[in-house]
């Protein structure tokens, strides 16, 4: 090992570009980041950034769409008949946690993420009716807003699971903390990927000491690799 390699900064780095590599790399965040530019391609051309109140839903809105989301969809009890939903079950979330540590199931999948946004885009644009503003266009403001939370999602994500990488704030650590007990100790609490808020809230924030440690946090639905 030459000296550069003892330095804790030539170390940070090397695990820096790892993740970063690994990031812009995934086609999930290349649809991603594609899909951010084209939004805000949309909002420049409409001339709505009047409408950047509507962004503030994201705010309000996010971290309880993640406590849901994980909870009632990605864990959805596992379609026990092979064929495509099955897979796809797998695939979204229940292989990654059979194998925590693969790369490519730490991501969701493009079109996952294309029908959620299809979801988010028109459920910005009944709220924005319902202010007597036109939906269409006010919509893409907060889709705007979503698309650069979720880029941060899925590095947060990522990052909780390079072993290597060492959070540099409390609240990274208490994160990455809460993830790994999510992962290896019970599936059935600490639901929050960016935040521990909808955790906090709904009563599902939980130490290690808190709840049991359940049998199936590495098999959820009785999914085995």
């Amino acid at each position: 090992m030459n000296s550069g390699e003892k330095n804790p900064g030539f170390f940070f780095r090397q695990v820096m570009r790892d993740i970063w590599f690994t990031f812009l790399t995934h086609l999930s965040v290349q649809f991603l980041m594609l899909s951010t530019v084209l939004c805000f391609v949309a909002v420049s051309l409409l001339d709505v950034w009047s409408y950047w109140p509507f962004a503030l839903l994201v705010v309000v809105i996010a971290p309880f769409y993640e406590w849901v989301t994980h909870k009632y969809t990605l864990h959805l009890p596992l379609k026990q008949e092979a064929g495509f939903i099955r897979r796809y079950q797998i695939r979204l979330h229940h292989g990654h946690h059979a194998e925590p540590e693969r790369r490519d199931l730490q991501f969701a999948p493009a079109s996952a993420i294309f029908l959620m946004f299809v979801q988010f885009y028109l459920s910005y644009a009944l709220v924005a009716w319902l202010f007597g503003v036109n939906g269409w266009e006010a919509a893409f403001v907060p889709c705007l807003a979503s698309l650069v939370y979720y880029l941060a999602y899925e590095w947060i994500h990522l990052a909780h699971h390079t072993s290597s990488y060492k959070p540099f704030t409390s609240w990274g650590r208490n994160m990455r903390e809460a993830h790994m007990r999510h992962h290896f100790h019970n599936e059935n609490f600490n639901w929050g990927i960016t935040n521990g808020l909808g955790d906090k809230v709904l009563g599902t924030w939980k130490d290690i000491d808190d709840v049991p440690r359940s049998p199936n946090a590495k098999s959820i639905a009785g999914y085995q690799n």
